[in-house]
């Protein structure tokens, strides 16, 4: 599918093609008005399990050139315009009729799930690729954050930055087999300290991307990711549905039960798909290789502490401001006896 756009008549002007990228995942009214970094082709990605008590962690989004988005905009603000109204649209408030779902904005089971349908076939009908990673809660808890560390971050204690790279590498690596011709560039929702904690090991996430054994890896990956929120970014919307019943999927299918996809899920049958888990094998050899990065690091810095995760979330918090900075401070220039 092409979406030969060169010059759009829009609000009595003509915009070049690089100007519709701009305010792509924007509805109309407010294209006119947002400024927008140039994606091409762009990935729109949301998160779904990060709560302790999930079974399983997901990233998972939809993948189009930048004109299609233009028209699943247009067409989701349609169907949030439509009675009853949403301002936006989040799933979990759907699936609990709360907030934006609540009864008392006219809403019950039967309109809930024919809004929820109409959704995803507008998702359906302009998204080229689906995609998705996803890991085990308890097995990051086991294998990840129980290792003791010199600076307790966010990326310690929750998969979400891990799951945050392996999405683009595998958006890399599955992209080239369905066609993909360049760089695909992500924008994922906002996510406040867990986005700039991700943002920040982005430079050595390029490194390692270059060092990998497919030298065309590189030139898959685009450029820095940005975020946006999904009440304005109509794409993060759709990914917020599809991450959910992935995520909710995934859950009911545990301990080898075979689950028929609920009707959402459906919709994508036809689709591409990329999926990517994280397995408990892998997280075993991540381990390994921090244990043996830690204990180089403490050899050459014995006088710099490692910590456990702390019990509680306000304890984890108070380790992560208390120890900010041990890295800096530490020593690489030397090797263990």
């Amino acid at each position: 599918m092409t979406y030969p756009i060169l010059a759009v008549e829009y609000g009595g002007k003509t915009a070049a093609v690089q100007l519709w990228r701009l305010v792509s995942g924007f509805p109309p009214g407010k294209r006119e008005r947002r400024y927008f970094m140039v994606l091409f082709p762009q990935a729109a990605i949301d998160d779904s399990g990060s709560e302790p008590q999930s079974p399983v962690f997901i990233l998972a989004g939809f993948a189009a050139p930048f004109g299609a988005w233009l028209n699943l905009s247009g067409e989701w603000q349609a169907l949030l315009d439509k009675e009853p109204k949403l301002d936006y649209f989040k799933m979990s408030e759907a699936a609990s009729l709360s907030e934006q779902f609540h009864p008392q904005r006219g809403w019950n089971e039967r309109l809930r799930d024919a809004r929820v349908l109409d959704l995803a076939n507008v998702a359906a009908k302009f998204a080229i690729v689906r995609i998705h990673t996803s890991i085990k809660n308890e097995h990051f808890t086991k294998y990840i954050t129980s290792l003791p560390m010199p600076e307790r971050k966010l990326g310690n204690d929750s998969p979400y930055v891990l799951m945050f790279m392996q999405i683009i590498l595998a958006m890399a690596t599955g992209g080239t087999e369905l066609g993909m011709q360049g760089a695909c560039d992500f924008i994922f929702d906002e996510q406040g300290a867990f986005g700039r904690e991700a943002l920040d090991w982005w430079p050595n996430f390029k490194q390692l991307v270059n060092t990998q054994r497919r030298s065309d890896i590189a030139k898959f990956v685009g450029d820095r990711p940005i975020f946006r929120n999904e009440q304005e970014f109509l794409p993060l919307q759709a990914s917020d549905l599809y991450a959910w019943h992935i995520r909710r999927h995934a859950e009911r299918s545990q301990h080898g039960l075979i689950i028929p996809a609920p009707p959402v899920l459906r919709k994508f049958d036809k689709m591409a798909a990329i999926g990517r888990n994280y397995g408990e094998a892998e997280l075993q050899r991540l381990r390994a290789h921090l244990v043996k990065g830690g204990e180089i690091f403490a050899a050459n810095n014995p006088h710099i502490p490692l910590h456990l995760p702390g019990k509680t979330k306000a304890e984890r918090k108070r380790l992560r401001k208390k120890t900010k900075g041990a890295l800096s401070r530490a020593s690489w220039s030397r090797k263990p006896a």
